[in-house]
């Protein structure tokens, strides 16, 4: 196994991703293929993003070169995360949509 990073997934539902045929002259004569399960973003986290940790990079970049037109690669559902990035906030739903007003001036600082 090679170098491992993080993949995030806005898909709702995992994937299964597997390596590409070795040779597509001739499939069934390929070693047999690995695959890696994405999680996906619908998680009890309640996160909009699910992540996956310790896919192997190769089979993540042959899998994405094999398949340009699936649509996770074509609507860029599928990334890869930096090592630097935080995760984002989990969302409970119960946050306050917008913060709370000032403070009306009283009655009497009021100038008529």
């Amino acid at each position: 196994m090679g170098k491992t990073v993080t993949i995030a997934s806005r898909i709702p539902m995992a994937i299964r991703i597997e390596e590409p045929e070795g040779n597509p002259e001739k499939p069934g004569l390929s070693k047999e293929r690995r695959s890696i399960v994405i999680q996906g973003a619908g998680n009890e986290l309640g996160t909009v993003e699910g992540l996956t940790v310790g896919v192997d990079e190769a089979i993540f970049d042959a899998w994405v070169k094999a398949n340009p037109n699936h649509s996770a690669v074509v609507n860029g559902l599928l990334r890869k995360v930096p090592g630097d990035e935080a995760p984002a906030e989990i969302v409970y739903g119960y946050e306050a949509a917008l913060p709370a007003p000032e403070a009306a001036p009283a009655a009497k600082d009021k100038k008529i």
